[in-house]
């Protein structure tokens, strides 16, 4: 027992360097960042955006209309003459988000009951969501124009009737329902609150489970290359002790790795969620009462999902680290757990799981990695039973390649496992796959 923990202090020692730590700690760091610099640019976009009006006709139905613009949170600046086109370039060379030019007989048409059009110039800097927030605050202006428009139309022909009654004769009290539990508020400021979280989750999971991965192959490469690893076999240590003992290493920075991204992505939510400029009062109460917020159990479910998930990762980092000849063959060989990271990462932010055909479901279902992804989803619903049921399969799963590969470890095949491209003077290069004296050969056509 006493020779397994000096070769799991061993592992752990050539994996928590601080080339591992750092980048595990900038983890927790980012993710706080990651909150507060958005919270502070949702503050910067309260703030009342310039937008300059060309008032060519010089009434007071134009004049209405800039009080309108200011009410929707833009500061209006007027101008009454000039060129077009170069009022919008000097606007943008200003940092405005819009210019709307209102014609010369608005006031006009519009006693005589004829449409009239307003030409509207949005100035893009940015595609970003927050970037393109005032195009959609431009867009409600434009609409509470025709509302006052309309007003106008409805007071002339209907003297004494309120033209609120006649736009709004229906109001709507919206609530959101999650499960069992409802509650008043903006469905759309919920659904994006829920969105930066669900979104941002796989994002740096993808990141995590990656690194893990290439930890242990280059481990495993590193000790071929170097031809330690035949000391190691040499050593009166069992085999299957050998690959315990990586794996538990592995699994001990996989559990530091979770747990530093769980402590990040409390602090991301609460930078998030703790000020009044990322989200407004009343949709923040909304989202508590709902639970669309991480409670204890929520933390740690998701940790236990994206724990197993980076266990996988390794148990098949470690599958495909003892085919790596070198270092240098590592991210060859690492690039195929890539792509079914990636998979599941792409299809579960553009798909949803509820509605898909049952077969791509079960699919989604079948790649391991797809269950962390959409754990915080889950959890949100309400629906830990998937949770719970992601996290065995991802287990049973790893116990599974955990064996083949202390199998690998078991005999000298170890040794002489690889994966290399060969030509043996053909002019048809292929890939060979090496043991033990054996080889195999896929021929390019």
């Amino acid at each position: 027992m006493r020779r397994f923990f000096v070769l799991l202090k061993k592992e752990l020692k050539e994996m928590l360097t601080w080339q591992t730590l750092i980048p595990i700690l900038m983890v927790m760091v980012i993710y706080g960042f990651l909150g507060r610099v958005i919270n502070q640019e949702q503050k910067k976009q309260a703030v009342p955006q310039p937008i300059t009006v060309v008032d060519l006709d010089r009434s007071q139905t134009s004049d209405m209309l800039a009080g309108i613009l200011a009410k929707a949170d833009f500061k209006v600046t007027t101008i009454t003459e000039g060129a077009v086109d170069d009022i919008v370039r000097k606007v943008a060379s200003e940092n405005g988000v819009a210019v709307v030019v209102i014609p010369r007989g608005f006031e006009a048409g519009i006693n005589e009951r004829k449409p009239q059009t307003v030409q509207t110039y949005t100035i893009l800097r940015s595609f970003s969501i927050l970037g393109m927030k005032g195009t959609f605050n431009l867009d409600a202006a434009l609409s509470a124009m025709n509302e006052y428009v309309g007003d106008t139309y409805i007071k002339a022909g209907a003297p004494g009737l309120d033209p609120a009654i006649v736009r709004h004769a229906i109001n709507a009290q919206t609530f959101v329902t999650v499960g069992a539990v409802s509650a008043e508020g903006d469905p759309q400021s919920i659904v994006n609150v829920v969105m930066q979280q669900t979104m941002v989750i796989p994002i740096v999971l993808t990141l995590v489970i990656i690194l893990a991965a290439q930890m242990i192959a280059a481990s495993i490469a590193g000790e071929k290359e170097n031809k330690t690893l035949e000391t190691l076999l040499s050593t009166p240590i069992a085999r299957g002790a050998l690959v315990t003992a990586k794996m538990m290493a592995a699994g001990i920075v996989a559990l530091i790795s979770a747990a530093a991204y769980m402590v990040g992505m409390k602090s991301y939510m609460g930078s998030l969620l703790g000020s009044s400029g990322g989200t407004s009062g009343t949709a923040s109460q909304a989202i508590q009462k709902l639970g669309l917020v991480l409670d204890l159990r929520g933390y740690v479910l998701l940790g236990l999902s994206v724990f197993m998930g980076i266990m996988v990762a390794l148990s098949i980092a470690v599958i495909l680290g003892a085919f790596a000849e070198d270092l240098k063959s590592v991210q060859i060989l690492i690039m195929p757990l890539i792509m079914i990271v990636l998979l599941p990462y792409l299809m579960t932010m553009f798909i949803d799981i509820n509605t898909t055909s049952p077969i791509l479901k079960w699919l989604i279902y079948a790649i391991p990695f797809s269950h962390p992804f959409m754990a915080a989803q889950f959890i949100f619903a309400h629906n830990f039973t998937m949770v719970v049921a992601g996290i065995i399969y991802q287990f049973a799963l790893f116990l599974v390649l955990a064996t083949v590969a202390a199998r690998i470890f078991s005999t000298d095949r170890i040794l002489t496992m690889k994966l290399n491209t060969a030509r043996r003077g053909l002019r048809a290069g292929g890939w060979t796959l090496e043991r033990e004296g054996i080889s195999w050969r896929i021929r390019r056509k």
